[in-house]
């Protein structure tokens, strides 16, 4: 025998109605908002509509399918529920009220028999999480959160160094994903350019941008590889504003072509991901005469940061803000900038050397553009993945690989924080950090790596004789 139990709830939220009807029909992201969900999981491809499908894992320990069934873009959905301890069928009424947008959820369970009793003897529990998942879903909305700071215990494990190395793993992940706050930032009016994005980290960006519908300009090497990735992109997440430019980023006429047909396009960029890189070992030169690891590493970002500027400002004007984000690395903390050296031509070459000091000029370029652009409204952050399995650290690092791979991050967790930092609304209000799962970490902790003054004037000096 089985017993239906009804649940009603509404919020109001001062957001647009278009937003809010996009933040919440992507169900993969309830675990954002109601605190009974360990995670969501989109199960079917293309646009969102009738047929979409979601696994919804719950903390409880069993899953739920839900199927949506009915669905009128910026009115309602109405999706059908599955689980083992109950079926269900739940809609969202969404409506535009004088001060935003109202949420209406109204839903009805059928739950075995054992759990009806349950249920129907203890009303007040499903009551609860029906309040307490709309209750999330207004927080969610409002988007008051402040910018995270870094707390002592994160200071005291980055100077401490080992501490802080737990932290590059998964399991460090997991444990700061715990204090995240949601992110319902609307995405598709904005346009995003990510280097290196046919694989690991890139790719990881592209897909969870994609997904929230943003308008994503990939640049590669690879023009076949790049293609395979768009049109993929387009069928996985229904996004048809998928764009590809081919480029070599070790080279400079190739660097400065990219950014002048991006210039001649003329279209706005709201967020730059300077996420290309390999590591070089042994020495190479480019055909322009220039060890690799400055050339892809420091200079190609430098130049193409330089060049879009224009296109990074016509986007402030436009939304307030624009953001450029770097992607660097732990290795960062052993160096310090070699400015009578930048291409590694002096002594034994290393490249896991040559690419960490090129990690930390990036540092250096993150922290002058942060404060050079502040009154142009462009936002500049740095990022380290932690340690992520990605095809580069296989064929670059393969001793390291095989000796942590037990505790290496997925890419979509190393890119995590790249992709908090182009959306996430608080983020937009911080400039010149350096970033690790969502929180601030310290630039240096060792000593000697901190470059002086004169150290860092004759850095731009030398990067800018390049331009």
């Amino acid at each position: 025998m089985t017993d239906l139990i009804q649940l009603d709830e509404s919020i109001e939220v001062q957001r647009p109605l278009h937003e809010v009807f996009a933040y919440v029909s992507e169900f993969s992201r309830i675990e954002e908002w109601d605190p009974a969900v360990a995670r969501g999981v989109r199960l079917t491809d293309g646009a969102l509509g009738v047929g979409s499908q979601f696994r919804v894992d719950m903390k409880a320990g069993f899953s739920l399918l839900y199927t949506v069934v009915e669905w009128e873009p910026d009115r309602r959905l109405l999706m059908t529920v599955d689980s083992r301890p109950f079926s269900a069928r739940e809609e969202i009424v969404f409506k535009k009220i004088a001060e935003g947008t109202r949420v209406r959820y109204v839903a009805t369970f059928d739950f075995v028999a054992p759990l009806a009793r349950l249920a129907k003897t203890c009303p007040g529990v499903m009551d609860r999480v029906g309040k307490s998942a709309m209750a999330g879903m207004k927080k969610a909305l409002e988007d008051r959160f402040d910018p995270p700071r870094a707390g002592l215990g994160v200071l005291l494990a980055d100077k401490l160094v080992l501490p802080g190395m737990l932290g590059f793993t998964r399991f460090g992940y997991s444990s700061a994903r715990r204090h995240w706050k949601p992110v319902s930032a609307y995405l598709r009016d904005r346009h995003i350019l990510i280097t290196g994005a046919t694989s690991g980290l890139g790719l990881a960006t592209a897909e969870v941008l994609a997904a929230r519908g943003a308008e994503l300009t990939l640049v590669a090497r690879d023009a076949r590889k790049a293609k395979r990735v768009a049109q993929d992109l387009e069928r996985r997440f229904g996004n048809k504003r998928i764009h590809v430019e081919i480029a070599e980023l070790s080279l400079l006429e190739d660097v400065k072509a990219l950014a002048a047909r991006l210039l001649k396009k003329g279209k706005a960029i709201d967020v730059l991901v300077n996420n290309a890189g390999a590591l070089v070992n042994p020495r190479e030169e480019t055909a322009e005469g220039l060890e690799k690891s400055f050339a892809l590493l420091l200079l190609g970002p430098y130049l193409l940061v330089e060049r879009l500027h224009p296109l990074l400002r016509k986007a402030a004007s436009r939304h307030g803000a624009a953001r450029v984000v770097n992607v660097l690395s732990g290795g960062m903390y052993t160096q310090k900038i070699h400015v009578d050296d930048l291409q590694c031509s002096k002594g034994a070459y290393s490249g896991s050397v040559a690419y960490a000091r090129a990690k930390r000029g990036l540092m250096i370029l993150t922290e002058e553009w942060a404060r050079r652009w502040a009154r142009d409204g462009i936002v500049v952050n740095a990022m380290h993945p932690g340690w992520a399995d990605t095809p580069g650290v296989v064929a670059s690092l393969p001793e390291f690989h095989r000796v942590t791979k037990r505790v290496l991050r997925t890419p979509e967790e190393g890119a995590d924080t790249i992709v908090w930092l182009a959306a996430a609304t608080e983020a937009g209000r911080v400039s010149g950090e350096f970033w690790l799962d969502r929180r601030p970490h310290a630039k240096h902790v060792l000593p000697g790596t901190r470059e002086t003054p004169a150290e860092r004037r004759k850095l731009l000096k030398a990067l800018a004789a390049f331009v």
